[in-house]
Formats: C-alpha cells, structure tokens, sequence
C-alpha cells in the first residue's frame, strides 16, 4: 500500500473509486497531460436537414451513405481505441479478464453498429429495386427467408437497368 493512502474498500462506490484514481494518476496526468474536454462532436444538421426532405428509398440511401462515409472512420478509431485499452498491460498490473472483454466489446458493439447501418441500408434499397417474386396467393412475409425453386421453363430476361425510383 501507498504510505498515507486510504485503504481500497471493497464495497467502494463508483465515484469513490474514481476518486482514488485521479488522486493515484495526478503525478502521471502532469506528465502526460490530456485534453480535459469532450472532443467536438461533427456537425449532424446537414444530414438530418436532407434526410427530411427524402422521398424515395433511392435518396434516403444517399443520406445514408454519404453520413456512414463521414462517421464510419472516426467511429472505427475510436472502436480501435477500446480495443488498445482492452490490449493493455503494465509492468505489474493488468486488466482483469473480465474488464479486458468489456473493452473488446466495446470496440465490436461499436463496429458492428456501423456493419448494421450498411445492411439497413442494403435491404431497404434491395427490397426497393429488386423485391422478390411473389405468386399469386402467397404472403410476401420474410424476405430473407429461403425461397422455393421455380419450376423449369423458360427464364424471365433480365432488365438492363434496375428500376427507376417511384416518385
């Protein structure tokens, strides 16, 4: 134990703890100073501005797109961030395994929600462009369901071009 430091309890409150540990890494901090401010967020207006005057699937995946090019980036850095904490190791102390997985997931949730907003994406514009089939009599339910084979015969042409969008 650190002489004059208070005892750990185990029952310590979060707020406590966090005490203790700016007190413990003030001389580090000194060292190493950080910024001590929120990073600035990007400005989101122009996007929610645009997204509200979209009419078609065609111009909401443009929206879409043209937001997840501007943030994907900074979200996959910070992503990779968690990850770099969760790889930590000191010369004596490590993450606790738990703490470790924690971060990892972390880092995944926040990809993985990018990887959400790009098949969103991807079903809206394929159910907009290129629905399934549906026979007469049947439900149009699940369209990622396994669809049954037709019967032989001569294959519909397919379009040159997909569809122009339903205004």
């Amino acid at each position: 134990m650190i002489p004059g430091a208070e005892p750990h309890d185990g029952g310590a409150t979060l707020a406590a703890l966090h005490r203790y540990a700016r007190r413990d890494a003030e001389p580090f901090l000194a060292a190493h100073p950080l910024p001590d401010e929120p990073l600035p967020l990007p400005d989101l207006n122009p996007y929610l501005t645009v997204l509200a005057e979209a009419e078609t699937p065609a111009e909401v995946s443009a929206v879409t797109q043209r937001l997840f090019g501007a943030t994907a980036p900074l979200l996959d850095h910070i992503a990779g961030q968690f990850v770099a904490l969760a790889l930590w190791a000191g010369h004596e102390h490590r993450h606790t395994p738990e703490a470790a997985h924690l971060l990892r997931e972390a880092g995944r949730s926040i990809r993985s929600a990018l990887m959400q907003v790009a098949r969103a994406d991807w079903k809206n514009l394929r159910a907009h462009y290129a629905p399934p089939a549906v026979g007469p009599g049947e439900e149009q339910a699940d369209r990622t369901a396994v669809s049954r084979p037709s019967p032989p015969g001569p294959a519909p042409s397919a379009p040159s071009s997909p569809p122009l969008s339903r205004r």
